[in-house]
């Protein structure tokens, strides 16, 4: 987390998932409250070193390290937090003051603090200790929400591999010298991580379905998992079968390294000078994105995670259990740990950053390994890592789409600006006009009729291969052109044309101007607000709806939509 994320989070209230506490020389004693309510609930954020309203009043330089080394201590001692949390806190420069953060992931399992247990209510966190029902409810969320977490009566300690163990500690070792894991036995590591405990509503205790998929012998987890498996391969010459593939059945150790030297044997390396240090891109990008796909897969779904390296892209496709359908908005997501006890693990190799800081940081180094590339993150019942090798956005139409679309009003500068903000699916780059033409036009068409609340027309139907059938004289206004243009009612090509126009931020007046069109109303209810309901467009001061300033700009999903990826 860094500066800009903690302002995004100083100007919203304290709520479901923040929390502003004053802490100038100490740790407040209701920190621990938090914790706890954060990590039953949905998890969360803590910033230390603000008031209730996020001013920054800051902590003591003096006594950061002592605050810093008290909560670590107290969140691994069970008096405090039981079972205990491996959290690292972290401190921010603010220009009004230090700042220590706590980002709080939501666990399998239930957590109390003191002898009580608490959850998370609006901005407070509630003590439902004695509240049977509550607490059922609780532990019933857990049991259904993490499979990670499910007991298995007969899985014993013969049925995990000693190699591992000593693997695992050697990689702690080396990204984190006094963690404390390293200071217990096997079973204690497994305690204190959550990968052996005791299910306090059925009765059960035992090994966790985590503890087989990180230190069990395959033979364990083919038992346990018959159809898991994770499979990469290359697709650059034989695009229909594979020119190099390795099938993997084995443990989440040696999958994380086993993909990490596939990725490095068939994509080059470059560096790059951060400050004064050497950062290796490859690495860090794919460093962050198959330990995403690791910890955020579903596995007890029999469907395979698939790595594919082609010329254009990389992809990775992962079972998953959705909390929405749709792409991932990388400035507003909230970010949230599927399998939260391995992601323990991943983060003690330093695999894994905070809840969130792979696609951060994958949007971060990406455009410097590929020059303007962004990777796109789809969440779904399969959830869909697109990293493109190559780049070409819409800006590259900028001059061809007005005259296309007959909008003489239209300025070309405000397009191209925008435009370069809409990715075109690596499958189109270096494409002509034309050639992008014969893929976008069916795409806007079926994906258009799919948005219900767009009441986009379904009866013109846009087939592929009779647009190729077109002649094409690769001139400008070419029959193509025409043909395209022509095939579109008027509803379509004034929803198509908003969307185009509001890749950069454009006031209703502006809009309305393009189009000559009179009636501000009229404009509103038939196009403007179809398209703020399917959430392609929005206002650029969404808190203040009436403010004169507002314009209208497309959202992470719109640019989805324009650039012909997946919605």
């Amino acid at each position: 987390m860094n500066l800009e994320d903690i302002k995004k989070i100083l100007v919203q209230e304290e709520g479901i998932k923040i929390e502003f506490k004053k802490a100038k020389n100490a740790a407040p004693k209701s920190l621990y409250e938090t914790v706890v309510s954060f990590s039953n609930t949905d998890g969360g954020t803590i910033v230390l070193g603000a008031d209730d309203d996020g001013k920054v009043i800051g902590v003591d330089n003096s006594s950061i390290g002592q605050i810093q080394t008290d909560i670590v201590t107290a969140l691994n001692d069970r008096s405090c937090i039981n079972p205990p949390l491996y959290l690292q806190p972290e401190v921010i420069q603010h220009t009004s003051g230090k700042l220590i953060v706590l980002q709080i992931p939501v666990s399998s399992q239930v957590h109390e603090h003191a002898g009580k247990i608490y959850i998370r209510e609006s901005d407070a966190d509630i003590d439902i200790t004695g509240q049977q029902s509550k607490i059922a409810d609780l532990f019933h969320r857990k049991r259904t929400l993490f499979s990670e977490g499910e007991i298995y009566d007969h899985l014993n300690m013969s049925d995990l591999d000693e190699n591992l163990f000593s693997k695992a500690r050697t990689l702690i070792r080396n990204y984190k010298s006094d963690h404390p894991w390293l200071l217990t036995d096997n079973l204690q590591m497994l305690k204190d991580s959550i990968l052996w405990k005791k299910d306090f509503a059925s009765g059960k205790e035992g090994y966790t379905l985590a503890a087989a998929l990180i230190f069990g012998k395959d033979q364990t987890i083919q038992s346990i998992l018959p159809a898991y498996k994770v499979e990469a391969m290359v697709r650059i010459k034989d695009k229909d079968r594979w020119d190099d593939r390795i099938t993997l059945r084995t443990n989440l150790i040696d999958t994380y390294l086993q993909l990490k030297e596939f990725i490095n044997k068939h994509l080059p390396e470059k560096f790059y000078m951060e400050g004064d240090q050497r950062i290796d891109l490859r690495d860090k990008i794919f460093r962050e994105v198959i330990g995403n796909v690791i910890v955020h897969r579903e596995y007890t779904n029999a469907l395979s995670t698939d790595l594919i390296i082609t010329e254009n892209e990389v992809t990775f496709t992962n079972p998953n259990k959705p909390l929405f359908h749709g792409p991932l908005d990388p400035s507003s997501f909230n970010p949230f740990a599927k399998n939260p006890n391995i992601r323990k693990f991943f983060t003690a190799f330093g695999w894994t950053d905070e809840i969130g800081s792979g696609i951060r940081n994958t949007n971060k180094y990406l455009p410097l390994y590929i020059p303007g590339a962004k990777p796109v993150f789809i969440e779904n019942d399969t959830f869909r890592t697109e990293i493109p090798l190559r780049f070409s956005s819409m800006a590259d139409f900028a001059e061809r789409i007005p005259e296309w679309l007959g909008l003489q009003n239209a300025n070309v500068d405000h397009l191209k600006s925008g435009l370069a903000e809409v990715s075109l699916s690596s499958s189109l780059s270096n494409m002509s006009w034309n050639e992008a033409l014969i893929h976008l036009v069916p795409s806007w068409q079926e994906k258009g009729t799919q948005l219900l609340k767009t009441k986009w027309p379904d009866d013109q139907p846009f087939i592929k291969k009779k647009l190729i059938m077109v002649p094409s004289s690769g001139t400008k206004g070419t029959q193509l052109d025409q043909k395209c243009r022509e095939l579109f009612q008027k509803k379509s090509w004034y929803l198509l044309s908003i969307l185009i126009l509001t890749s950069d931020p454009i006031s209703m007046a502006a809009l309305m101007e393009v189009f000559e069109y009179k009636n501000e109303k009229s404009f509103r209810e038939n196009y403007i607000k179809p398209l703020r309901s399917a959430k392609l467009i929005q206002q650029t001061i969404p808190d203040n709806p009436t403010d004169p300033a507002n314009k209208y700009v497309l959202t992470e999903k719109g640019k989805h939509f324009l650039g012909g990826t997946l919605l």
